[in-house]
């Protein structure tokens, strides 16, 4: 790990060394038509990569190159977009007053909370659309360029959110209110690797790893909500090619500033970059994906909107997988549908509401050995959220229903180790099918207790499965100080309840009867900032879990599993040296576990104690940007064999094992570089043309062991898409 670091630091000194700094300063301060500083508004130069975002007094500041005229453009969700030209002769040391007109239900602001980020003003540590498309190795997925954040852990090359020593199931992921259960293409047991959201969808977006609001249900980590885009104002299209995709956009208004629409279609193979980086020989089918998406918005007055959002997604793939005792392909496929109406709009001058209703169909297809399972996954739901503001106050509240039916049918081993055709097999035909009730109120008071500075954020909430005959009730609170000017404490606790995976209430093999998971938070904060792109974000949480699936002697599953995470995050951003834009994320975590197929307490197959991101990005000039992204997490836990017997009934070597999670896989790093070069060309039309490092060490992260027939020798299984690789692409808009 320190060689890497005095690499980096060895790089970042040539870049100021061979591009020294000859720059203006530009600045300023945006606010509204009510002349209230705006917090977190990007402020930047047309067509570049140099800009800046607003403090909480809503200045902005940034160097550029540039020395003539400039086209500064400002923007932020509910706001309509401001642009001016000005020139840089003239405006010398002089600041700038952007003033942004409301424009659409604009999102409210929470007073000070613990454990949240996000693009909206409140949500502490921000990450904006920009931060996603040019972090390098995210390919411009919003779940890859996450997990660069706080909370999140890299255990593998999967864009799963894995929150806090949390099982991916244990966090949910929302869209226009719309739940998306299924949110990643290539699900596998390694996870899906990339997203099926395109980011030019989306507009906002809030993730929280614990103690979030009781707006939020059915969830025991976190939280990650995302907002699609309003009507577009203008007609502009996209073209972009790469080794990896190809993929088409287009935004257009059908009646001005009243009804638009924008359709993407996307094509993701994998093909060029092997014949470009080397065929990968484990691909039997190589992985291939396509998506496409359309978001109709009409604006039906001047604050209400409704929105229809489509997708639909499939993907395949073919791996030849060598276990003990057979050799066989791993093919899998899926088809993934989604469709969600959302109606909003402002009541009685103060009161937000937002009204949805979404359905969504997910099939997937797996076959290895004598495995062969499909599984069927259908969720349909009505939500509506209310937001009431009562002077410097507001109250929350809302209801959601949603019905989710799952079935899984097939053929599946007895045991895990044999997958031989031949091998002890079981018929799985399951059906998961309930509806959840779900009612909560909250409310935040701003100068709580009549001390200013001190805030409360204070909810309950409730849901109920009539088929389970689950019903719970969470409280959950949030307490925040204005210690200083720029430094914010907050406290916050709660009660989390989620229904286990629905594979586990299997007649055959689980128990209908399980209860819901509970989780108890308590996390605090400190968020600090420097200046206006400076700051420091330090969070200690502690969850407690009880209430978890585990398996007993008959392999059926009670609730009598328990467990918990504890740990430290913190996150800085700003400018290093002067130079780079960049941010560093740390998570110092344990959690331990006694659930599923766990013997004992014992760490989980999530507990990676040290997890670092260091992001760093060079403006070389106005169109030339290089970004750097360094990842280090501890080796990953898993359960060894230790030794094995040969059982003639079954004509196969059967595997003995040691303590579960008692032994970790080495460390896990990458090192991505990315130069990217923007050519702007007429008015407001530019192509972007990009190269990518990825893994450039080319650093061999192990995923799993694969062992010989009789488990004497094994050998490391390393990420299909871990290997250093070069990619290549380039955008058009226009």
């Amino acid at each position: 790990m320190k060689k890497i670091l005095y690499i980096f630091l060895f790089v970042i000194s040539c870049i100021n060394i061979i591009f020294p700094q000859n720059v203006n300063k530009v600045f300023g301060t945006v606010i509204d038509e009510d002349n209230h500083p705006l917090e977190y508004v990007n402020v930047f130069i047309l067509n570049t990569f140099e800009g800046g975002m607003t403090d909480n007094n809503g200045n902005f500041s940034f160097l550029t190159k540039q020395k003539e005229q400039i086209e500064i453009v400002a923007g932020m969700v509910g706001y309509e977009k401001y642009s001016t030209i000005i020139d840089l002769k003239k405006q010398m040391n002089k600041p700038l007053l952007i003033i942004l007109k409301n424009n659409t239900i604009a999102t409210k602001e929470v007073i000070i909370t613990a454990s949240s980020f996000g693009s909206e003003k409140g949500k502490g540590v921000v990450m904006t659309n920009i931060d996603v498309l040019t972090t390098p190795g995210g390919a411009a997925d919003i779940f890859q360029a996450l997990k660069t954040m706080p909370g999140l852990t890299s255990v593998s090359e999967s864009a799963e959110l894995y929150v806090r020593g949390g099982d991916p199931i244990e966090t949910i992921t929302l869209l226009d209110q719309a739940s998306l259960n299924h949110p990643y293409t290539y699900e596998s047991s390694y996870g899906g690797l990339f997203s099926n959201i395109n980011s030019d969808n989306i507009t906002g977006m809030f993730f929280s790893s614990g103690g979030f609001s009781a707006k939020y249900g059915n969830a025991l980590s976190g939280v990650l909500d995302l907002e699609t885009k309003n009507e577009p104002l203008k007609s502009t299209y996209k073209l972009g090619v790469s080794l990896a995709a190809a993929e088409l956009s287009a935004a257009f208004p059908i009646m001005d500033e009243t009804l638009g629409l924008r359709i993407n279609g996307r094509k993701s193979f994998t093909e060029p970059i092997f014949w470009f980086n080397g065929k990968n020989s484990d691909f039997t089918n190589e992985p291939i994906s396509k998506d496409l998406s359309a978001n109709l918005v009409y604006k039906y007055s001047s604050t209400g909107r409704i929105k229809t959002f489509f997708s639909y997604a499939d993907d395949k793939q073919g791996v030849l997988i060598n276990q003990p005792g057979y050799i066989d392909e791993f093919a899998g496929k899926s088809h993934n549908y989604f469709i969600n109406t959302q109606i909003s709009d402002i009541l009685l001058k103060d009161l937000v509401l937002k009204t949805s209703f979404s359905y969504s169909k997910f099939n997937r297809y797996w076959t290895l050995g004598l495995l062969d399972l499909t599984k069927s996954d259908k969720n349909k739901k009505l939500r509506s959220d209310a937001e009431w503001e009562i002077g410097n106050n507001k109250i929350n509240f809302g209801f959601e229903i949603e019905n989710r039916f799952t079935n899984f049918l097939g053929t599946v081993p007895v045991e895990d180790y044999d997958m031989r055709k031949n091998g002890k097999a079981k018929i799985i035909d399951a059906d998961f099918n309930v509806t959840r009730y779900g009612l909560y109120i909250e409310t935040e008071l701003a100068n709580f207790l009549k001390l200013k500075g001190l805030s409360l954020v204070a909810g309950l909430r409730t849901d109920y499965i009539s088929k389970l005959n689950i019903f719970w009730i969470d409280p959950r609170g949030n307490l925040g100080y204005k210690l200083f000017e720029n430094t914010n404490l907050a406290i916050g606790f709660g009660i989390f309840h989620q229904h286990p995976d629905p594979r586990l209430y299997s007649p055959q093999d689980g128990n209908p009867n399980l209860k819901a998971m509970r989780a108890l938070h308590f996390v605090t904060s400190i968020n600090h900032k420097f200046s206006d792109r400076d700051e420091i974000r330090i969070e200690a949480y502690y969850k407690k879990y009880t209430y978890l699936p585990l398996e007993d002697d008959t392999k059926n599953y009670n609730n009598n599993g328990f467990g918990y995470a504890k740990g430290i995050d913190i996150i800085a951003k700003g400018i290093l040296f002067d130079v780079f834009d960049s941010y560093v994320s740390y998570g110092l975590l344990s959690t331990k576990r006694k659930w599923m197929d766990y013997k004992a307490l014992t760490s989980s197959e999530y507990d990676i104690t040290h997890n670092l991101n260091i992001v760093a990005k060079y403006n070389i000039s106005n169109h030339l940007q290089i970004g750097i992204n360094y990842k280090f997490a501890t080796g990953k836990p898993f359960t060894p064999i230790i030794e094995s017997y040969f059982d003639n009934n079954q004509n196969i070597f059967i595997p003995v094992y040691g303590k579960d999670n008692s032994e970790r896989y080495k460390n896990y790093q990458r090192l991505d570089i990315r130069f990217t070069y923007l050519a702007a060309f007429f008015e407001n039309n530019f192509t972007v043309f990009y190269i990518e490092g990825l893994n450039i060490l080319n650093i061999k992260n192990v995923m799993n062991i694969s062992y010989s027939y009789d488990y004497k020798s094994y050998k490391d299984v390393f990420s299909y898409f871990g290997r250093r690789m070069i990619v290549i692409g380039t955008q058009i808009t226009f």
